[in-house]
């Protein structure tokens, strides 16, 4: 557990923050001159109700391998607010008043500016500022410093880590929800809904499937589809330390899946998570993701 958050936060190099890089709308992340994912960042309107659909979440596409297109969802389609790599929860309750980070009726996520962006060979990250705060008055209620970093694995495989370093910045917070609207998930592309009996899900052994499309006992799921007429594994990771007592795992046909879990702030506090997402064109069987899941919990980033 400590090896993990460890190498979460050394990843997190604090500088200061780039004026006017929100006006890009997108952070990209290039690897061997391949857009590989890129987070949207477009600044917040509430000028409509259309343009505060659009604009109230802070969220990574990950990209296909070949057509320059995302294989996650962005706004609109089913279910609107499921966009790309994301996280949030149903009832966040800051000081006795709750917000829901998850659908964001009444609050948003607000990209502040870039704090690094760094580029190694067969991997690259960046890191940002994303304030969350009221929809009402404006104010912040929660810090988070996002990173997001992407790198090559043998076999053309790609590996993703998705780092959510948060801050109670006005009070005690708890974060609370259920499997289905809490914690860090994907969206596949929306395509996906169109044929949900085509997506399978390939579990950990000892996992149980329970009723109304909830896992127990996974620290990892992988989820096979088809996208943009190419068959796709793509594999969500949790981090041990959070995944007892429980394990429970969300996992929609429709290829919305992801990791519940409730972790509690004291004001001032800063929590780090770290999950993995593995995308691959060749098959990810029990095996394979038993591998890549030891040397995720290990700390280890390869």
């Amino acid at each position: 557990m400590r090896g993990l958050l460890a190498t979460s936060l050394a990843m997190v190099v604090f500088l200061p923050i780039s004026a006017g890089a929100a006006e890009g709308k997108t952070l990209d992340l290039i690897l061997n001159g391949q857009l590989w994912a890129s987070t949207v960042i477009t600044p917040y309107d509430d000028s409509s109700k259309e343009a505060r659909d659009a604009t109230y979440k802070v969220y990574t596409h990950v990209m296909d391998f070949t057509k320059r297109q995302p294989l996650t969802k962005g706004e609109g389609g089913q279910y609107p607010h499921h966009r790309g790599l994301f996280i949030g929860w149903r009832e966040t309750t800051v000081g006795g008043k709750k917000y829901d980070t998850w659908h964001m009726t009444d609050c948003y996520q607000q990209y502040v500016g870039t704090i690094k962006e760094e580029h190694g060979g067969d991997w690259a990250s960046h890191s940002m500022t994303v304030e969350w705060r009221d929809a009402d008055d404006d104010h912040i209620f929660i810090d988070e410093d996002r990173i997001v970093r992407a790198q090559a694995a043998p076999g053309g495989t790609r590996v993703f880590d998705f780092t959510s370093v948060l801050t109670a910045v006005e009070g005690d917070t708890t974060l609370r929800g259920d499997s289905h609207h809490a914690g860090m998930q994907i969206r596949l592309a929306n395509e996906v809904a169109e044929h949900p009996e085509a997506t399978v899900y390939t579990l950990p052994e000892g996992a149980k499937r329970l009723e109304n499309d909830e896992v127990s006992g996974a620290p990892w799921v992988v989820c096979n589809v088809e996208i943009l007429g190419t068959k796709y594994w793509v594999m969500h990771m949790t981090p041990p330390e959070l995944s007892a007592p429980l394990k429970l795992y969300s996992i929609r046909p429709y290829a919305r899946f992801g990791a519940f879990f409730e972790p509690d702030l004291k004001k001032g506090d800063r929590m780090a998570f770290t999950f993995r997402i593995v995308v691959s064109t060749s098959p990810i069987d029990l095996a394979a993701a038993n591998t890549m899941y030891d040397e995720y919990a290990s700390g280890h980033v390869k």
